[in-house]
């Protein structure tokens, strides 16, 4: 799952919550003996309109010729009050985009709400969270890749040369202000729209979401880079890196928890405790590199953090603070868990919590003093109030790193997570859980909502 598109922010305040959590829910800091979260009702519902002028004038600049103007192909579109495959035929491209021969792509948890139809959408998208293919055509402009080219379409984009890539903080590209522009229509002429699309044939978007690999992984295995493995892997081995030796807790165990994990162990990590209440994702991460997990429906609040301080308890001796006593809890403590968006199907543990709240104290809770908490999910709970008392879960002076794509630079970070898959460090394989033909996108995110499967990929080849 890909957890939010938030602003990567550093707060060193003790009880810290992303910008994320501010600009969706209205959340205000209440001081005091304890902080809590007020979480208020989505005040950005949509996104603001675009500057009509912007368009006019990036519209003006699609190129005269494009030898896939015109080709028809299948995606998954939503618009009004319908999900359907839709046969669509791509318009020429603008000078600064590519188009990308799908092989491949996840269906990422944070799409799933493709599937309410309930409300209208007033804009025909092709949705999904990118994917992995081969370039069919670049724009004149477009230098990084050629065609041929194998490519992850990442979910977000890395330019390199906006202020935050240069400085080094390329998971929150700005790149993303260029004016959207419809790719493709409907047989009736309607516009469709892609943004960081991975449900279709073809794909087109700007080059900064674009990142050429070299590369013999199964292209099913390369999907999961273009969101869920590369925050995953963000969360242990990008801007505040897992020291080895030391400690680390993971709450939420999908594909996104479960390549934290995995990236924990490749740092070198000592003790890694995951959390889910859903058995096979618990049994697929003590395979993949936990040391324990734990059920939350069956050991609650204060029960399983007194466990996991257990297990990460000092060796040094009560009292013997000149030779280097410590508190216990992890080090580090990762929130993989979201919030539960749709009904879980029976057969599939449901947490105690849907909205996330109460992971989301445990993985402030469960951190040490002077630890860190990285956060990766987007809740929805108006209404919540979550406390981090001072005292007995030890909740002072920890740091609270936020961030989109858990701080990984998509042209950076990508391709070396490829090379741990190249040398059997990470395992990818055993995060796809089962493939799905073209015909049955809507199905393969039906899975990935229903949480029936670690993960969904559409294989399109």
């Amino acid at each position: 799952m890909s957890y939010g598109h938030n602003t990567d922010d550093l707060d060193r305040d003790a009880y810290a919550v992303s910008r994320r959590s501010l600009i969706k829910h209205g959340a205000a800091i209440v001081g005091g003996g304890a902080a809590a979260l007020l979480g208020r009702p989505p005040v950005l519902a949509q996104a603001p309109p675009q500057n009509a002028g912007a368009v006019a004038a990036y519209e003006s600049e699609r190129q005269a010729t494009s030898k896939t103007a015109g080709m028809k192909y299948r995606g998954l579109v939503r618009f009004g009050n319908s999900l359907v495959t839709e046969s669509l035929t791509l318009l020429p491209i603008h000078p600064l985009q590519v188009v990308v021969r799908t092989q491949a792509a996840q269906a990422c948890y944070t799409t799933i709400s493709l599937l309410d139809t309930s409300t209208p959408a007033t804009r025909a998208t092709v949705g999904g969270h990118g994917g992995v293919g081969i370039v069919e055509e670049v724009g004149t402009l477009v230098k990084r890749v050629k065609v041929g080219d194998q490519v992850i379409v990442a979910s977000m984009p890395h330019c390199g040369t906006c202020g935050n890539c240069l400085d080094g903080r390329g998971s929150s590209c700005t790149q993303t202000s260029l004016p959207q522009i419809p790719a493709a229509t409907m047989s009736d002429r309607t516009p469709v729209y892609m943004t960081a699309p991975g449900y279709a044939e073809y794909l087109v978007v700007g080059e900064d979401r674009i990142i050429p690999i070299f590369t013999r992984v199964p292209p099913a295995e390369l999907s999961l880079f273009a969101c869920s493995a590369t925050t995953g892997l963000g969360l242990a081995m990008c801007r505040v890196e897992v020291e080895a030796g030391t400690d680390v807790a993971v709450f939420g165990l999908g594909p996104l928890g479960a390549s934290a994990v995995q990236g924990a162990r490749i740092q070198g990590a000592r003790a890694i405790i995951g959390v889910d209440p859903i058995r096979y994702r618990r049994e697929l991460a003590l395979k993949v590199g936990a040391t324990h997990v734990f059920d939350p429906n069956v050991d609650k609040g204060a029960d399983l953090i007194r466990k996991i301080l257990a297990i990460t308890a000092d060796p040094v001796p009560a009292g013997r603070r000149y030779t280097g006593e410590r508190a216990a809890g992890p080090m580090y403590s990762f929130e993989a868990a979201g919030w539960t968006r749709m009904p879980l199907p029976a057969g599939i543990e449901a947490p105690p919590d849907f909205t996330g709240v109460d992971a989301l104290q445990q993985v402030y809770a469960a951190a040490r003093s002077g630890g860190y908490v990285r956060t990766a999910g987007v809740f929805e709970a108006p209404g919540a109030t979550i406390t981090f008392p001072a005292g007995v879960w030890g909740a002072g002076g920890k740091t609270h790193f936020g961030g989109n794509f858990a701080g990984a630079a998509p042209l950076r970070d990508i391709p070396r997570f490829i090379r741990l898959v190249e040398k059997g460090v990470f395992d990818a394989k055993s995060l796809v859980g089962k493939v799905y033909k073209p015909g049955e996108m809507k199905d393969a995110l039906q899975a990935s909502a229903d949480r029936s499967v670690i993960s969904a990929v559409i294989d399109f080849t």
